[in-house]
């Protein structure tokens, strides 16, 4: 488990910290939940990412998105929505305009989202590994990115269970990239056919129900 005494201890406790080379994910969003900030945006977050890969920024917008009930996680769907898409075309650097990096969080809701998710950042970080490398093959990459598209386009509407499944997808696609993970890959490929049944499930039931209706 993370505590305190894993940051550095020359940081200032009241400041946001700059990115440190070789930190691991869970203990930079630490950082973060300790920043003080009033309000914790997506520029920060992307911020405090650095120079990290595609995978780190996708995974760390889709995690707060499973914690969050359904409407405030739509907030998170459209800028994991272009860092798919910027992923499915190879751009070098992730990016946001600032009217999606500007989105944030109240500090209270930020500090408890960011704890939940450094511990189920923590728990990857120690469950994966390099594994299945015929899976991590640059075409399949971008199957993956096409995947986390439709999952963000899922975490836009208003499904309890949908979203839940959509936002873990794209954190087992997103964790799959950053530890080069076949399996993780595996389980996003799982979740994505998960959400899918959910979605086709609702929208049957309500076609249904505005037939009895009608």
């Amino acid at each position: 488990m993370i505590t305190v005494a894993d940051l550095d201890p020359t940081s200032p406790p009241n400041s946001p910290d700059s990115p440190v080379a070789g930190e691991r994910l869970s203990v930079m969003l630490i950082r973060l939940s300790l920043a003080g900030r009033e309000r914790l945006s997506i520029a920060d977050l992307m911020d405090g990412l650095g120079e990290r890969s595609f995978g780190s920024v996708l995974l760390i917008l889709a995690l707060p998105a499973t914690l969050l009930p359904p409407l405030a996680s739509a907030v998170l769907g459209a800028p994991l929505l272009l860092i798919s898409t910027q992923l499915l075309i190879r751009r070098a650097r992730p990016w946001l305009p600032k009217a999606l990096s500007r989105l944030s969080l109240g500090r209270a809701r930020a500090t408890i989202v960011l704890g939940r998710a450094a511990s189920t950042v923590e728990r990857l970080e120690t469950a994966s590994r390099p594994r299945f490398d015929a899976l991590l093959h640059p075409w399949h990459a971008r199957l993956v990115a096409a995947g986390c598209m439709g999952l963000s386009m899922a975490l836009m509407l208003p499904t309890p269970i949908a979203h839940t499944a959509a936002g873990l997808g794209i954190g087992a696609f997103a964790a799959g990239l950053i530890q080069r993970d076949g399996l993780a890959l595996l389980a996003g490929w799982l979740l994505t056919i998960a959400c899918g049944l959910i979605l086709a499930l609702m929208v049957a039931g309500a076609l249904i129900g505005w037939r009895h209706l009608g």
